[in-house]
């Protein structure tokens, strides 16, 4: 058990403490986000799945006992069908599997944390309990999968992209990510929490892990400013964000120093064409940016016909009404092309009002006019359908 005097890390040993998680992962999944996933049983309200049954499950605890977060690990190496269980990511495995083995990788998943718990040492804990049971057990590899808005939260850990993403069944648009146990200096140029362990400050990578991955993920170019210097992060992005030849509406009336001071947070996801970046009725918040690249905004009618609604293209925005008004996003959206996109999160719009209260006074307005032209041209193009013969 690890312990700091306000939250602690359990993990589960008797059928009742397995129940409590998969009620926590309902409560938070289903009652908070409002979540559809195929796996939560309603009638018990709780989440289970397959993966489950062989998996270790930590908890944590507060100074009361009560459970307010959650993390599984699943050591490939102990699965029936590693290969059929995570078929969703089989294609992006494949070159892994040329490296190491299924028993010398892992599968972290179910990560959820009450409210009032993120944002402070209690990821951490989570994370530091589960590396260090995975580095005991002989992994050397650990899986895991974010949405574009938790991207820049793992790579701080040290986990890394290494292919483009994949639609999920029942959550969505997801990017695999990777972490090698063992490659210490990645650990120290993510600045990740990780290198709390005893175990990351004297890592050995003795396999290459570390240069193996980095020639992997190489090939597939996501940014996150965290990673690189400033002035690299904005050459790449503001010079696309602040060319006025694309009209970006995003920050219109702003200065260029002040786009600079905005983002001082954010990721830039690579994707392929046919990406679904976006699923109608998701209710997820992002905000997203068209760096590069075209886009297809759609919605499937009762019949199953596809309409499509718009074409966005560099200088586009999407995602507005989820991340203004917290609704489920009305429509989908599909990389035409090769895709890269500017993902801004809830968490950067908090800190833009307390840090630049200006500056994001401009943004929320320019993203009201958005929200309103897009509406306005939707509602006259569904009247010209509705007229047709």
């Amino acid at each position: 058990m690890t312990d700091l005097g306000k939250v602690h890390v359990v993990l589960a040993q008797s059928q009742e403490e397995r129940e409590e998680i998969f009620s926590l992962r309902y409560e938070i999944y289903v009652e908070e986000m409002g979540k559809s996933p195929p796996d939560a049983d309603h009638r018990r309200r709780w989440i289970r799945d397959s993966l489950d049954i062989a998996a270790r499950l930590y908890g944590l605890r507060d100074p009361e006992g009560k459970l307010v977060g959650t993390l599984r690990l699943n050591l490939l190496g102990d699965l029936d069908d590693p290969d059929s269980q995570l078929r969703v990511m089989a294609r992006a495995l494949m070159p892994l599997l040329e490296h190491v083995s299924w028993k010398s990788m892992s599968y972290t998943s179910r990560l959820m944390v009450q409210a009032a718990c993120r944002g402070g040492t209690a990821l951490g804990l989570l994370f530091n309990r589960c590396y260090g049971d995975a580095i005991q057990a002989g992994i050397r590899l650990d899986l895991c999968h974010a949405n574009p808005g938790l991207v820049e939260f793992y790579e701080q850990l040290g986990y890394r992209r290494f292919c483009s993403g994949v639609d999920w069944p029942g959550i969505g648009y997801q990017v695999p990510m990777l972490l090698a146990l063992n490659d210490g200096s990645h650990l120290k140029i993510s600045r990740s929490p990780l290198m709390r362990h005893p175990h990351a400050r004297v890592a050995e990578d003795r396999w290459g892990d570390g240069a193996f991955f980095s020639r992997l993920c190489a090939t597939y170019q996501g940014l996150n400013h965290r990673l690189v210097e400033p002035d690299q992060f904005w050459d790449e992005v503001g010079a696309a964000l602040c060319d006025q030849n694309n009209g970006i509406p995003l920050f219109q009336g702003m200065q260029d120093d002040q786009v600079r001071a905005l983002l001082k947070t954010g990721t830039v996801l690579s994707c392929q064409a046919g990406d679904r970046l976006v699923r109608q009725g998701d209710p997820q918040q992002d905000l997203f940016v068209v760096l590069e690249g075209v886009a297809e905004v759609w919605r499937q009618k009762d019949n199953g016909e596809r309409l499509s609604l718009a074409l966005l293209r560099t200088g586009s925005v999407f995602g507005e009404m989820g991340f203004l008004g917290r609704q489920r996003r009305s429509a989908d959206v599909v990389a035409v092309t090769s895709l890269r996109v500017l993902v801004l999160t809830q968490n950067f719009l908090r800190r833009a009002i307390r840090s630049h209260p200006e500056a994001a006074a401009l943004m929320l307005r320019n993203l009201s006019m958005v929200l309103s032209e897009r509406l306005s041209t939707t509602t006259d193009r569904l009247w010209q359908l509705s007229q047709s013969p």
